[in-house]
């Protein structure tokens, strides 16, 4: 399903819709750029929603990356010298990409640690069994038909989380029936990666809105930050 279209995949087909992406300090919302019909001979192109790096939003960082070829060569090895400053500096930092080639159905995810093999994203990558890094996201979580939010993905450290109970309280927390949510281990019902200072990101959407929003920071910190239910 692709991003222009994302809301065929929900339960509530009432209203259309079409996902937007990040790009502005955490959480960030920008509307995807509309696309211009190519010639047979460019390349799809690569629309990148969103990205964090170290529980910044690097949207805008990541998109200036993807060459005339629309490739996105990512040296994790030396991506810090590009994505500057750095957020937590002396620390091994998380890389998130939420990403599409606009002639395929399915939405793909990035999430590399700092310090890996450099990993490049084209049409087909993901079919590859190289990096363990590169998945494809599928059907977003929803809580009930009723429910007005929309979970993406979401990430802590090197994983993805998709305990039910820890999507169900993030939903709760969206629509505004829970308070403020510290992202500990504790919440995220595991320590993804010991020893490690962790960043999280969650991309979610509501239902009716025409944005994806995403929200990052990290570990021991609060989800309290702003988003639009716009």
């Amino acid at each position: 399903m692709k991003f222009e279209d994302w809301e065929t995949i929900s339960d509530d087909k009432s209203e259309k819709s079409a996902y937007h992406s990040v790009d502005e300090p955490t959480p960030a919302y920008t509307k995807m750029e509309v696309t211009v019909p190519r010639s047979p001979d460019q390349p799809a192109r690569l629309k990148i929603a969103g990205a964090t790096w170290g529980g910044v939003n690097v949207t805008e960082d990541v998109r200036a990356m993807i060459s005339a070829s629309e490739t996105l060569v990512l040296d994790m090895r030396t991506v810090h010298r590009v994505l500057v400053p750095d957020p937590i500096f002396g620390t091994i930092k998380t890389l998130t990409v939420l990403y599409q080639y606009e002639d395929q159905d399915d939405v793909h995810l990035l999430n590399t640690a700092e310090h890996v093999s450099p990993i490049i994203l084209f049409p087909t990558a993901h079919k590859y069994g190289g990096s363990a890094a590169l998945m494809t996201v599928g059907r977003p979580w929803r809580a009930s038909s009723y429910s007005s939010v929309e979970i993406i993905a979401v990430l802590y450290g090197p994983r993805r989380i998709e305990t039910p109970s820890v999507l169900e309280e993030l939903s709760k927390f969206f629509e505004g029936m829970r308070g403020q949510i510290r992202m500990t281990n504790s919440f995220f019902k595991a320590d993804t990666w010991p020893g490690q200072k962790k960043s999280w990101t969650v991309y979610f959407r509501f239902t009716q809105s025409k944005r994806i929003q995403c929200v990052t920071g990290l570990e021991d910190g609060a989800l309290e930050v702003p988003w639009s239910r716009d």
